[in-house]
């Protein structure tokens, strides 16, 4: 059994799949990653910093997915993002203090956020069960320093965004859920009206971190850890006050 961050609620949670602009009682599958895509330092292929990758929207949500690696100064080839079975895995090697991006927001450049790509969807689905969070599976992180953060806009360029460290490793026998309570976002973005949703991740050198299935629902209050000390400022990027890690566009 999982050890949670969040404790959720009601009967067993029942995916109910949503394309663009589209959702409907249940829980909303961000992407369970069963989509594949590389971006970053490759093993054969070289550096690739940036891709975008479709695929169905009961796996991923608004049929596309974009990655981005980043890094600090001369050693940003050396971050990786992988999603390969069923899972995202995060990786820094050695002097490398990088960061890496997933973005759902349509079809655009894997380098910019289209805040109306998502077509404006209601994320809490205030009419349905109420749905008041963000969920995430960490698999595993060999370090202590892993850092995540979700920013969500609203079709008219709001933003709103929150970020957790967690500040122990987490073993791959003992995974762990982590919750991000729409409650504890900073900012001024409807989420009634949603066009792109970012997840930004950062990590000490040398760490290996794996997550899996990504998924907006309803939970009941539990501890949340508290950020500290941000890894994100360390390599020149502000998340939290509504701040963007990449630079938003309007189509």
């Amino acid at each position: 059994m999982r050890n949670s961050f969040r404790l959720l609620l009601g009967c067993p949670i029942i995916a109910i799949l949503v394309g663009t602009g589209n959702a409907q009682a249940g829980t909303i599958i961000l992407d369970d990653f069963s989509v594949t895509q590389d971006v970053g330092l490759l093993d054969i292929s070289g550096f690739i910093p940036s891709s975008s990758q479709t695929g169905p929207s009961s796996s991923i949500l608004g049929e596309f997915r974009d990655l981005e690696a980043l890094g600090n100064a001369d050693n940003f080839l050396e971050t990786r993002l992988r999603v390969d079975n069923g899972a995202l895995s995060f990786s820094n090697n050695v002097g490398t203090l990088g960061a890496g991006l997933i973005v759902w927001d349509g079809n655009d450049d894997p380098t910019t956020v289209d805040s109306t790509g998502l077509g404006g969807i209601d994320i809490t689905q205030s009419g349905g069960m109420g749905l008041d969070g963000i969920f995430l599976d960490i698999l595993s992180a060999d370090l202590a320093g892993l850092e995540l953060a979700f920013t969500v806009y609203d079709t008219n360029n709001n933003t709103s965004s929150l970020a957790q460290l967690f500040d122990t490793p987490v073993s791959s026998s003992s995974p762990l859920t982590a919750g991000f309570l729409f409650s504890d976002f900073v900012g001024n973005a409807d989420f009634t009206n949603v066009g792109a949703i970012e997840l930004a991740i950062a990590g000490p050198e040398e760490i290996d971190a794996t997550i899996d299935l990504i998924e907006i629902g309803p939970s009941e209050s539990a501890d949340v850890p508290e950020p500290t000390v941000s890894l994100f400022a360390l390599v020149g990027i502000s998340m939290l006050g509504g701040n963007s890690l990449k630079r938003k566009t309007q189509q």
